[in-house]
């Protein structure tokens, strides 16, 4: 199967699956996790007066893989158990079982989409976070220009999540963009 066609495959699988408003939930709360989680142990390691780059690196990495496996995992469940409970539900109205067929499919390619929008999210978020860290092990920068800019990072991020979340639910983009930041 070419990219085009598995693209395409998985666009009907998401639509009859109605998949847009949980991949954009999962999107934007993992987002949030994942941002708030580096925000809190940039902040920690400052705090701490950590001067090593690596130990805020290890130390956020590490916090980003524990949410990464832990949102897959949790997702890929709680989403394959609904999505069967719901296909279940639809077999004993039809009177026939719908294993083989384009719903059942669906279900458990959204499933497995879900799980990993729900991983991946807050592992990208950190890393794009600690970012500034990871810059400072090969450019010569003072180790506060890494914590500051991190930090600012963190919150446009949240900002920007909660601006998207605006642009979906169409109410106040900027409000919503400066409530996730503030938060």
């Amino acid at each position: 199967m070419s990219l085009s066609d598995w693209l395409k495959q998985a666009n009907e699988y998401n639509k009859l699956a109605k998949a847009g408003s949980i991949l954009r939930r999962y999107f934007a709360m993992n987002g949030f996790d994942g941002s708030l989680t580096a925000l809190g142990v940039i902040v920690g390691m400052f705090v701490a007066g950590v001067q090593d780059p690596k130990i805020v690196l290890l130390t956020a990495f590490s916090a980003g893989i524990a949410l990464s496996v832990s949102g897959f995992s949790a997702a890929y469940f709680v989403e394959k158990a609904e999505r069967k409970k719901e296909l279940i539900e639809l077999e004993k109205k039809m009177l026939k079982t719908l294993e083989e067929s384009s719903v059942a499919k669906a279900s458990d390619f959204v499933s497995f989409e879900a799980a990993v929008v729900n991983g991946l999210t807050p592992f990208l978020m950190t890393i794009i976070v600690i970012a500034p860290f990871i810059a400072e092990l090969f450019f010569p920068i003072p180790i506060i220009t890494a914590y500051a800019s991190s930090i600012i990072i963190s919150i446009a991020i949240l900002f920007f999540l909660g601006y998207y979340m605006g642009a979906i639910s169409e109410q106040n983009k900027l409000g919503l963009g400066l409530k996730m930041a503030f938060a």
